[in-house]
């Protein structure tokens, strides 16, 4: 499948200076979807240019069920509440104002689900010729030809209690039927988030990163060697098969592993209360080896957008 690199290829051209930008992002390789697959992914995009961008509330029904869910922090439950948000306050949703042309960065569907990464760049505002890169998501889970389900990764950033929805949840059906390729390709993806980052076993990506391994998130310089250093200061534990930390979904396709998780912090508009956002990291293999690697961080020092 091909990628749109346009993005990236500005962020190289303005000369950026980060940790991610001695790196360019390569193009993705393609794999095999299933003819659902396919449907699936046509329909998050009509959705997105129709709905998301074009603002055609009125065929939202054509779109979505009665009983939507948006698992954005910020919105009610189901279809009314959702187009109502949209109509009357589209900055509450990460991505639309963003992403007004171009594709995202990389995308797939895999069985249920689809899932838009998109490539956003800040200035710093203490040395403007500095760019930095930064991703963000859109994931959707599609049943019966509509999208039934979408989150991003907003934070609380309104006043109001919009119900439990607001606390988390969600339906996640992990990627099933997984060829050899994806097997390894999740395998691999377990080794970094579960037994290198979380139980702390940097010494395996001696064996399982490849030495040009690149970092898309501008905090964590790139390449495997810069990658232990910067990750050897935390406590090694007792390595089991069991995720200290378990994903809330896992979506391997091809040669991409995503680890998707629901975290919760304090309520800026009522901090006596707990809000929900959602999270990602993913990584690409090829070669059997770890390759690439992408996540939500934004620039160390910059307030971040909610």
């Amino acid at each position: 499948m091909k990628r749109s690199l346009i993005a990236a290829a500005m962020f190289l051209a303005l000369g950026a200076v980060s940790a991610s930008a001695q790196y360019r992002v390569p193009q993705q390789t393609s794999y095999a979807m299933t003819v659902a697959e396919k449907a699936n992914l046509q329909l998050a995009h009509d959705f997105w240019r129709d709905i998301m961008l074009g603002g055609n509330l009125d065929i939202a029904t054509h779109y979505m069920p009665a009983d939507f869910i948006s698992r954005n922090p910020n919105v009610a439950a189901g279809r009314d509440a959702f187009v109502k948000a949209l109509r009357e306050n589209p900055a509450i949703f990460q991505n639309t104002a963003r992403q007004r042309a171009g594709m995202p960065e990389v995308e797939f569907a895999k069985n249920d689900y689809v899932f838009f990464m998109w490539a956003n760049f800040v200035i710093d505002p203490k040395e403007p010729a500095k760019i930095f890169k930064y991703n963000t998501i859109d994931l959707f889970r599609i049943a019966n030809g509509k999208v039934v389900e979408h989150w991003d990764g907003a934070h609380k950033s309104v006043p109001g209690d919009f119900g439990p929805k607001s606390q988390g949840g969600g339906v996640y059906n992990s990627s099933t039927n997984l060829s050899a390729k994806e097997q390894e390709t999740k395998k691999l993806g377990m080794v970094e988030f579960r037994d290198i980052l979380q139980y702390g076993h940097t010494e395996l990506a001696m064996q399982y990163m490849a030495p040009g391994y690149m970092q898309h998130n501008m905090n964590v310089p790139g390449g495997r060697d810069n990658f232990i250093k910067n990750f050897s200061t935390r406590p090694k534990l007792e390595m089991k098969d069991a995720w200290v930390t378990p994903p809330t979904l896992e979506l391997i396709t091809g040669n991409f592993y995503l680890k998707f998780d629901q975290r919760m912090e304090k309520d800026p508009t009522d901090p006596a209360k707990m809000s929900v956002f959602y999270r990602f990291d993913m990584v690409r293999v090829d070669d059997g080896l770890i390759q690439e690697h992408w996540d939500v961080a934004y620039p160390n020092g910059f307030p971040a957008p909610r």
